[in-house]
């Protein structure tokens, strides 16, 4: 039984709305390129050109340079974030405010030559939303309602906070399982950003948007004659090859979706869209009609994910995908780490008992050397509890627990064999000090 809240237990049905998060971009592409298809902008149109109502910063940078086609793929240089750390019971602040950034949030505004390389950017998206209510003189919930939510038959999606929406949502948990208050609107959500991660929707809504990319088994062509066949090709194009994080799982952005290419030459489309509290994640094959669709309420869902699209691949016959080798990947190398891990352990606490170590922190030979040892295993614990720890955990959240308690005891059998140096060590045999006690061993 899935479950929409463990602390209230109600189960997750058709009709359950989840925060989708960034699969939301997806959409918003396909808003950006209906606007393409009628003519009123071009992908490679300066964001300057249809946005009036903001004024750009001053950059090093040459602002036409950042291009429709560059923000939707995350390449128009702008900044990581764009209120990612919102709380959930938190106002979204209103556009103009959230493109000029605040103490948390970046502004909108190049940190890197437009299209020199990949950097995810929300703030972005919040651009492209103000491109979309300025050109066509809508709200951006209305526009993308009436133009791509109502034709695609997305029934129950929406990006408006109704009074029926707060009873439909699902409670999203932490990796410990404690809930998260829902998300709320601003106190005018109309001016609120949508356009990034606030898409409200059920699986079957996200399931008939990802089926619609491709031709259907009734002949219906892929776009759904709400986007051409050419535009969804255009959407699926790789634009800036990806890295980090981002490229574990794929090879390079599209517009709104990234890509990689499987062994047998089909290009695979997916996205993932991960909050507070959840992941959620799609995958699909156009060149097969393949597609699936995951949606989540716990941050410690990434592994079923993998594991769950690794599944999909075998029953359908798909080449293996770069989302369920990563964690393959990463497994492997850090079970071995662990397994040496112990090992050193076991032996450091063996010479202890054993009498083979004595306590002689200031033994003046090798002083130095047992000091930088204690500072490795220092480094070793700030290091996982720094960066390591929420790293692995995304990808392996119950083997990042033992692993945890595997570095820390090494980290303290370090800090212990600089502080008990071994008793056959030239350095203790002529101190002076501790000549007697191994004289009488």
């Amino acid at each position: 039984m899935a479950y929409a809240d463990l602390n209230a237990p109600r189960p997750v049905t058709p009709e359950t709305r989840f925060r989708v998060q960034s699969l939301t971009k997806s959409v918003t592409a396909w808003g950006v390129l209906h606007l393409v298809e009628q003519g009123v902008i071009s992908l490679d149109d300066p964001v300057t050109q249809h946005v009036t109502t903001w004024e750009f910063p001053e950059t090093a940078y040459d602002w036409d340079d950042v291009t429709i086609r560059r923000l939707l793929s995350h390449s128009a240089g702008l900044p990581s974030g764009g209120h990612a750390k919102v709380s959930p019971i938190d106002d979204m602040p209103p556009l103009h405010q959230a493109l000029a950034g605040d103490a948390e949030n970046p502004a909108a505004n190049p940190i890197d030559a437009p299209g020199s390389l990949f950097r995810y950017s929300n703030i972005g998206y919040v651009l492209l939303e103000l491109l979309i209510e300025e050109v066509t003189g809508q709200e951006f919930a209305a526009y993308m309602a009436q133009e791509i939510l109502g034709p695609l038959n997305m029934e129950r999606a929406t990006f408006i906070w109704s009074d029926d929406v707060p009873a439909t949502v699902v409670a999203n948990h932490r990796a410990t399982g404690d809930p998260l208050p829902l998300y709320r609107p601003s106190a005018d959500a109309r001016e609120a950003p949508n356009a990034h991660g606030s898409l409200y929707a059920t699986a079957s809504d996200m399931a008939r948007f990802l089926a619609s990319g491709m031709p259907g088994p009734d002949g219906e062509p892929a776009g759904r004659d709400v986007l051409s066949a050419a535009s969804v090709n255009e959407i699926y194009t790789p634009v800036a090859e990806t890295t980090g994080f981002y490229g574990l799982g794929s090879e390079a952005a599209a517009l709104g979706h990234f890509v990689e290419t499987l062994a047998e030459g089909q290009r695979a489309v997916l996205n993932g869209g991960q909050g507070p509290g959840s992941y959620n994640w799609f995958h699909s094959v156009p060149a097969t009609g393949d597609g699936i669709v995951i949606l989540t309420n716990s941050e410690r869902s990434l592994q079923f994910i993998a594991d769950v699209v690794g599944m999909w691949t075998a029953w359908r016959d798909l080449p293996l995908i770069a989302l369920s080798r990563a964690p393959r990947w990463m497994r492997a190398p850090l079970g071995v780490l662990g397994a040496l891990a112990l090992a050193l352990a076991g032996w450091l606490v063996w010479d202890l008992v054993t009498g083979k170590l004595t306590f002689a922190p200031f033994a003046p030979p090798a002083r130095l050397r047992r000091v930088l040892l204690g500072g490795f295993g220092v480094l070793i614990l700030g290091l996982w509890c720094g960066i390591g720890y929420e790293t692995v955990r995304y990808f392996l959240p119950v083997f990042s627990g033992w692993l945890g308690i595997v570095l820390s005891a090494v980290a303290g059998m370090l800090t212990l064999t600089s502080l008990f140096p071994p008793v056959e060590s030239p350095c203790l045999v002529y101190h002076p000090m501790l000549r007697p006690a191994i004289e009488n061993r």
